[in-house]
């Protein structure tokens, strides 16, 4: 099973993910942790105050002569919450009577606090005892000690109380600022690492592609680096081992051009051999001083002559490499050239018409009709049928079949230069085509059949 690239990064993104996700657990955690332990703090903070409070003003109250509904007496109270929270810098500290306004007070509270500290003055004093409570959530709370006023020594006012309020907001404080950093941090971390990681999958996807294309291609050639370092290690080696193959396909060319070369001379020595053969057999007769002996011979000596220059000229063709120059034409209007071109016989050629235009060589490109349409009307004989169908499929294709009887396998391989089956034959015509049609980049081909021969041209679009 194979993984691709983007999977494994998608991968390493999502364990980069849950890691992340770990920590901010742990974070939030200790956050909760901390904030559990402001809480205790501040209401241990506020008590320990309210109890100052209370130590203080029985100390001030011991023993005093001044009548508690006097302004001196209020001044003392004030005194005393002056000594008891000169240590505590954010409490808010006061004496109240129950039912009552505060008789001192350090520090403005507000409006909100008011109806709250009353009545937990009023469960202080009833339930004879000290009470804290919390208000607000984690970033704004709000801490109220109350502790009644009066003990062993007693007290001069009755229903007398005091209370301590302590106000804290975590958002300000160190550890929550280095939380929220540490989840912001992780938060930019992850939206940078998907931005990378898409835009790192997203480009070598897209280079990949331009690799992709340029190697579907008919002829690829040198590929462009991209520059992506470990791609274009991967292009160089492409490009090192396509210069290689283009050799090697140039070598396997020429041997092959060589070894067809052998079998051409071979086969030329054939067919140059009996009508030179012919010749001299004629030439010896004419030299007979029967007139009519002598015209016969010249006539026989000038077919011959006719034969080794057709000969000639399509050895000629044959050997003459192919020069492609592309043209968008009609399909149809090249079939019916070929076919105008055609001596006049009893065959009848059939050529459906398909409506294609298409880039091509028309020259190369009707010769090699030309020729398939020889061979299949002289195979065919009087009385037979040629069809022509061009046709479509990513490439052009064109199909010529005949109701001949088809060709002789024994004969070998019928694309090979001078192999034919008929005597008149000379056995270039199939060559000549197929080279024609694989300068253009495209292949002729024989298919299998049930009766007659089926030959296929297959065209890509010449650029």
């Amino acid at each position: 099973m194979t993984v691709s690239l983007r999977a494994r990064l998608f991968a390493l993104w999502l364990m980069s993910l849950f890691g992340s996700l770990v920590v901010a657990v742990l974070i939030l955690g200790l956050f909760r942790q901390t904030a559990s332990a402001h809480r205790e703090r501040d209401r241990a903070v506020a008590a320990r105050a309210c109890q100052a409070i209370e130590m203080h003003y029985d100390f001030y109250t011991a023993g005093m002569d001044v009548p508690p509904d006097s302004a001196i007496f209020d001044a003392g109270l004030r005194a005393v919450l002056l000594l008891a929270l000169r240590r505590d810098r954010g409490v808010i500290g006061g004496i109240q009577p129950l039912d009552a306004p505060p008789r001192a007070m350090l520090g403005s509270r507000p409006q909100a606090w008011i109806g709250h500290i009353t009545r937990q003055i009023g469960d202080a004093i009833a339930a004879d005892r000290p009470a804290v409570t919390s208000n607000g959530g984690f970033f704004d709370r709000t801490t109220i000690a109350t502790c009644p006023l009066g003990g062993a020594l007693g007290t001069p006012v009755a229903n007398l109380a005091a209370y301590t309020v302590l106000q804290s907001d975590l958002l300000r404080s160190s550890f929550t600022r280095f939380a929220f950093g540490g989840l912001a941090v992780l938060l930019a971390t992850l939206l940078a690492s998907a931005w990378f990681l898409a835009r790192l999958v997203l480009g070598f996807s897209q280079r990949l592609a331009g690799v992709e294309a340029a190697l579907q291609a008919d002829r690829p050639g040198t590929l462009a680096l991209t520059g992506e370092a470990e791609l274009d290690r991967l292009i160089t080696a492409l490009n090192a081992a396509t210069m290689r193959l283009d050799v090697a396909r140039a070598r396997i060319a020429e041997s092959e051009r060589l070894a067809a070369l052998g079998r051409m001379a071979a086969g030329l020595a054939h067919e140059i051999r009996n009508p030179l053969g012919a010749i001299r057999l004629r030439a010896e007769s004419g030299r007979s001083r029967d007139a009519t002996r002598a015209a016969a011979a010249l006539e026989r000596i000038l077919v011959e002559a006719a034969r080794l220059e057709t000969l000639t000229a399509r050895l000629l063709g044959f050997a003459t490499a192919a020069s492609v120059q592309p043209v968008t034409v009609s399909v149809d209007a090249l079939i019916r050239d070929a076919i105008g071109a055609l001596p006049a016989t009893g065959v009848m050629v059939v050529a459906p018409e398909s409506g294609i235009v298409w880039t091509l060589d028309p020259v190369l490109t009707r010769s090699a009709i030309e020729n398939l349409l020889r061979n299949a009307v002289e195979a065919c004989g009087e009385g037979g049928t040629v069809t022509v169908l061009a046709a479509k499929a990513g490439a052009l294709i064109v199909t010529v079949s005949d109701t001949g009887p088809g060709v002789d396998k024994s004969l070998g391989d019928p694309f090979e230069p001078f192999v034919t089956g008929r005597p008149d034959g000379i056995g270039l015509g199939l060559a000549m085509a197929r080279d024609m049609i694989r300068a253009q980049g495209g292949t002729l081909v024989l298919a299998p059949s049930v009766g007659g021969a089926v030959l296929v041209i297959t065209l890509p679009e010449v650029k």
